[in-house]
């Protein structure tokens, strides 16, 4: 098995050089993929050669980690400051439909979800990194949703984790399904179905 711990450049200007080889082959990895990244293009893009790649990287599927991790921390940094702020069941719907609103400007498919399906015959080192980002990103809406019960809009024997889970399933199938079928639809019934569930769980006031 490939050991993924590769080493850290010692300067500034090589940390600089690493930092742009990772930077474009991740472009290359959203645009094209990750089977489709072509190791001469990346290094020609990003003003680097076989020799400085093969000292910071033991080989290509270090870089491909690399990438994939850079992507996913794009990606979760995003998520984790939006979801941060979601404190009520109006909120959360809020978030969740602009979510769906700007997915449907493009429908190119969840991109923590699309680096996972072309992993599943990937290096498994980067697949490992693809399942930390969405367990990072079903612990958003786990804090979300704990504020919101905590808040007293839900039931207080909710599990958080438990909704959060639901709520992360039906967002990636809606998100696959409308990624498939080049229609908003089913991503925007997914997300009604999964409110739907968490909103199943609200507080009864007397």
């Amino acid at each position: 098995m490939r050991d993924s711990s590769d080493p850290a450049p010692k300067t500034q200007r090589g940390r600089a050089s690493r930092d742009r080889l990772v930077e474009v082959a991740a472009q290359s990895v959203v645009a094209r993929g990750i089977h489709q990244l072509r190791l001469d293009e990346v290094l020609s893009a990003a003003g680097s050669s076989k020799s400085q790649m093969y000292h910071y990287f033991q080989d290509r599927d270090g870089l491909v980690e690399a990438a994939v991790t850079y992507r996913c921390a794009e990606v979760l940094d995003r998520l984790g400051a939006v979801f941060a702020r979601v404190g009520s069941l109006g909120e959360l719907a809020s978030v969740l439909t602009a979510f769906a609103d700007e997915y449907a400007e493009q429908l190119a498919g969840c991109p923590i979800g699309t680096l996972a399906s072309e992993l599943t015959s990937g290096p498994e080192s980067a697949r490992r990194v693809v399942v930390d980002a969405f367990a990072s990103w079903e612990s958003f809406l786990a804090q979300a949703l704990a504020r919101i019960r905590d808040a007293g809009e839900l039931r207080s024997d909710v599990d958080p984790s438990t909704l959060a889970t639901g709520l992360l399933a039906a967002l990636e199938g809606g998100m696959f399904l409308s990624q498939v079928r080049r229609d908003a639809t089913p991503l925007r019934a997914a997300l009604t179905a999964g409110l739907g569930y968490v909103q199943a769980f609200r507080q009864e006031l007397d």
